[in-house]
């Protein structure tokens, strides 16, 4: 069978990965580094399965391209041993850089839930309407201080480039016309203004969306509290945090995380730099789901499971890097990304964990190669 290559990235798969480990005495995977069809933007994964009583191994062949599978040959493959649940997409790494990425895992990182549980923003049901603009606001006198409107990171992950969300980004943002400004009244609020832009929404139709529909009132979502940090989870080089400087709401389209007592107090700023480290971008592909155009979604159960460095590294790390910060954010908003990723990781992985060297160059260019499969050819020298 010819698959998409989400049969080895997403959660939802895992049903036909649990039958074909069950059901065939022998699975074959092809993996191919290009795109196998014209008009489709999907990679795919070439399926050969036979006999049955189940496996405990598959058997993986790599290929730049289908033209290439006349050379299959008996002991060109890989043998990749099966865990219980969860998704393959480690099954593209080499075996070494498999067993290096799961001893750091395991002695070194934890899950992001240990900080804080990724967490859903506001679902409005209608973003365009009750995220607005301050043309908007003003042109039907919607106040925040009337308590009508409450500040949100506008819809979407593009304006977030640095290490944190500030009250001077969100002027800058709100000056050039982007959605700013939550609508989230007082049930109780009968203000004319209110009462325009009501009007205004049921002549749009909005009352009829479903999630409007669901709740009473209809006009009035209800608003998230404001997070310790943003989470970008729809990315294309890679997933981000985001310190929330400013304390305002978010939208569903991104995650918020909002810090355990026990986390420490620096994690709030450390966590979105530290997570430039090999390791975790490298957790990232593996833990996160691959779609068509190279984008890398996770979602809150994804995100939790996210290794990033234990109390005691961060804490190290941050002593470190927190005097340098500014000068890394500089870098980081110019898009010079790669220079983070190596600073972080001599701070974090060599200087804090110790590791030897050529474990941290494995797992450097395990996450490159994982990032290159997913963006696909035309990104992969920007990588």
């Amino acid at each position: 069978m010819v698959l998409p290559a989400e049969l080895l990235t997403v959660g939802y798969a895992e049903p036909i990965r649990v039958w074909l480990r069950n059901r065939f005495e022998q699975v074959h995977l092809v993996l191919f580094d290009r795109l196998q069809f014209d008009d489709a933007v999907e990679k795919v994964v070439l399926v050969l399965a036979a006999g049955s009583g189940g496996c405990d191994s598959f058997s993986l062949y790599y290929f730049d391209d289908a033209e290439d599978l006349g050379r299959v040959r008996t002991m060109e493959n890989l043998t990749a041993a099966l865990t219980g649940g969860g998704k393959w997409t480690d099954l593209l790494l080499p075996n070494r850089q498999r067993r290096i990425f799961k001893k750091i895992n395991d002695e070194h990182m934890i899950p992001l839930s240990r900080y804080g549980s990724p967490e859903l923003g506001t679902v409005t049901g209608a973003n365009s309407f009750f995220a607005l603009t301050d043309a908007t606001a003003n042109e039907f006198g919607l106040t925040e201080m009337a308590g009508q409107l409450r500040k949100i990171v506008p819809p979407g992950s593009k304006h977030l480039k640095g290490l944190s969300f500030s009250q001077p980004q969100w002027r800058r943002l709100r000056d050039a016309g982007e959605a700013v400004w939550l609508l989230c009244p007082d049930p109780d609020d009968d203000s004319p203004e209110l009462r325009s832009y009501i009007k205004h929404g049921k002549d749009l139709g909005v009352d009829q969306a479903y999630k409007c529909r669901i709740r009473t009132p209809w006009w009035r979502p209800p608003a998230v509290s404001p997070p310790d940090l943003f989470f970008t989870y729809m990315s294309h080089r890679y997933p981000r945090m985001v310190t929330n400087s400013i304390g305002c709401t978010f939208l569903n389209s991104m995650h918020g995380i909002r810090l355990r007592e026990e986390a420490p107090a620096s994690a709030r700023f450390a966590l979105p730099l530290l997570a430039f480290n090999s390791v975790t971008m490298l957790g990232a592909e593996i833990f996160g789901r691959s779609y068509g155009g190279g984008i890398l979604k996770m979602e809150p159960s994804e995100a939790a499971v996210l290794p990033v460095p234990n109390f005691k590294a961060m804490q190290q790390a941050w002593a470190i890097l927190a005097d340098d910060r500014h000068r890394i954010d500089r870098q980081l908003q110019g898009g010079r990304w790669t220079n983070v990723v190596k600073r972080v990781d001599e701070a974090l992985l060599l200087e804090v964990l110790k590791l030897p060297s050529d474990d941290v160059a494995q797992v450097q260019e395990a996450a490159r190669t994982l990032r290159s499969r997913r963006m696909g050819a035309e990104d992969a020298a920007t990588v």
